[in-house]
């Protein structure tokens, strides 16, 4: 599949725009309603071969709209299928830089695009990490601390992989963290903030956002809420994880790592709704909010 992945991913990224665009038309529909209310009448002469002409017109860019949004689908989960296997043609590196193998073409942005416009709804012409960029040009590592470029390189094909297979169902690494990741209710509440500040942050920093944000909830458990953060910071740095999600420095300051942010992009409503829901049990099991509602039955 290898061989030629760059050019099946431009072939299949340009259909996915194309079909897009098809499906987006939607002004005619309305124009053709109109149409076929005013032929209904039994309007003739020569506005009724106008409009029959149009009618005719209209409906095959109808048909050729309502058969793109199938096509669209069995080409939204090509390009899923192909990057669960992601495998660019890449030269070799120079510099932790990875250009585009010279003897296959480069991967268009429209794959790009295509593939953000799938996993967030929110197409970008190239996939930024905090280590790496993956673009028309080829793949640049910004920056691997410890690690060496190609285990830089192996990582983002890695969250790549595993989100695309997470859009199809599959058995991959992004579902299993994001399940431990609710097994801890402060532990989203951290990542959260970490992920949505994009810089490293020290304990402090954590708690006094969390407060900010999360003013009323910590008003009801001010006893243990800064702990439990603690316990949140302790549960997301431990060795559970095949791929961390949160890193800690030499310095004591924490940051949201690429697979943890887009764990968190592909998870986060959900844990925020989960949480929404633990806070209205913590609410009721509140026994200040059992006497307010002991007082109201009375």
């Amino acid at each position: 599949m290898s061989e030629k992945f760059n050019e099946k991913a431009n072939a299949l990224a340009g259909e996915y725009w194309r079909l897009k665009r098809i499906t987006k038309a939607r002004a005619s529909v309305s124009r053709l309603e109109e149409i076929e209310k005013l032929l209904e009448k039994g309007i003739g002469g020569k506005l009724r071969e106008k409009l029959e002409a149009e009618q005719k017109r209209l409906r095959k860019e109808k048909e050729d709209r309502d058969n793109a949004f199938i096509r669209l689908e069995e080409v939204k989960r090509g390009l899923l299928e192909l990057s669960a296997e992601l495998a660019p043609n890449l030269d070799l590196p120079r510099d932790g830089f990875f250009p585009y193998d010279s003897d296959h073409e480069p991967i268009s942005e429209n794959y790009f695009s295509a593939l953000t416009d799938i996993f967030f709804s929110a197409p970008s012409p190239h996939i930024e990490f905090k280590i790496a960029t993956f673009s028309r040009d080829g793949i640049r590592v910004n920056s691997s601390d410890d690690d060496s470029p190609l285990n830089a390189l192996s990582y983002i094909i890695t969250i790549i992989q595993e989100t695309a297979k997470h859009m199809l169902g599959m058995d991959n690494a992004m579902d299993k963290s994001c399940e431990l990741l609710r097994q801890n209710e402060y532990a989203p509440i951290v990542l959260g903030t970490l992920v949505k500040a994009g810089k490293r942050l020290e304990m402090d920093e954590i708690k006094e956002i969390s407060h900010r944000e999360d003013k009323e909830y910590k008003e009801l458990v001010s006893d243990t809420y800064d702990k439990e953060l603690v316990n949140g910071i302790e549960y997301l740095v431990s060795d559970r994880w095949a791929y961390s999600l949160v890193k800690e420095y030499d310095d004591g300051r924490y940051e949201a790592t690429d697979f943890g942010e887009w764990v968190w992009r592909i998870c986060g409503v959900r844990n925020e709704e989960g949480r929404g829901k633990r806070r209205r049990r913590r609410d009721i099991s509140n026994p200040h909010i059992h006497k307010i509602i002991n007082l109201l039955k009375r």
